[in-house]
């Protein structure tokens, strides 16, 4: 007989003593089957949580690649911006135009910053970032990946003004410059190649309006104040990135010391 109706039966019948044993027993199955469903849930949360983690190291890792790339990059256009300066500043002779020059070239090209958060994404799209049980890492990974995201905003909006606007638009609308195959930027080296062999005319100095420009001339002393801070939006690159490298490390030890400490079903 169902035991609902067993119970039912013998409070009908007065049998209080069954009633007690019935009732127990329905009470101890209850909780029984909800401390059995917690446990299951509690396996499968951690098991989804140790998941999470190694994905979150997994990204971190790929981040500081991007990261180092991006140094590499930076570094390169800081060196081309210290040497066309300190030319145009105290003059270029003519066998070194054309490595000024290709500096100046150099310097249009920018890389833009996207470092990844499919993992930290998903984490807070599904509301799973609870499932991180220690609060003091998940607040680490919350304020690693809200800063990151204010870095990145940083860059776009230095790229777009101390290099697209301020210098680039400059140096192309004074055609100062003949462009130049070469921007030191991997992504496009391969099609900036391919067109310049189409095009199939060699670039020198005598096609570089600069070199023809009398001393006196006042785009001598823009191009200088603005090929400064072109620079520094490579430097101020370079000083991020080296902190976000440092910050992403120190989470990373944080995840790993999470995931070596606990036993995961």
């Amino acid at each position: 007989m169902n035991p609902v109706r067993r119970f039912a039966a013998a409070l009908r019948e007065r049998r209080w003593s069954h009633v007690v044993i019935e009732l127990a027993l329905l009470i101890t199955g209850i909780l029984i089957a909800l401390a059995v469903d917690g446990w299951i849930d509690g396996r499968r949360d951690a098991r989804l949580e140790r998941q999470y983690l190694e994905l979150l190291s997994r990204d971190l890792d790929r981040d500081i690649k991007v990261l180092e790339e991006t140094l590499a990059f930076e570094e390169a256009q800081v060196a081309a911006s210290v040497l066309a300066y300190r030319a145009l500043r105290s003059g270029v002779p003519p066998e070194e135009r054309e490595a000024v020059a290709a500096a100046l070239g150099q310097l249009t090209a920018r890389r833009t910053l996207r470092l990844g958060r499919a993992t930290y994404t998903d984490l807070l799209s599904t509301g799973n970032l609870r499932l991180i049980r220690n609060a003091e890492l998940r607040d680490r990974i919350v304020r690693l990946y809200e800063a990151n995201e204010r870095v990145q905003l940083i860059r776009d909006r230095n790229n777009q003004e101390f290099v697209d606007r301020m210098y680039v638009t400059y140096l192309l609308d004074q055609g100062l410059v003949a462009p130049r195959p070469d921007r030191k930027l991997a992504a496009v080296a391969a099609s900036d190649a391919r067109f310049a062999k189409r095009v199939g005319l060699a670039t020198d100095t005598r096609l570089d309006r600069l070199w023809q420009l009398p001393p006196d001339a006042p785009q001598w002393s823009i191009l200088s104040g603005r090929l400064w801070y072109r620079g520094l939006a490579s430097s101020g690159a370079i000083d991020q990135s080296q902190q976000m490298i440092v910050e992403i490390t120190t989470v990373q030890r944080a995840i790993a010391a999470e995931l070596s400490a606990r036993r995961w079903p």
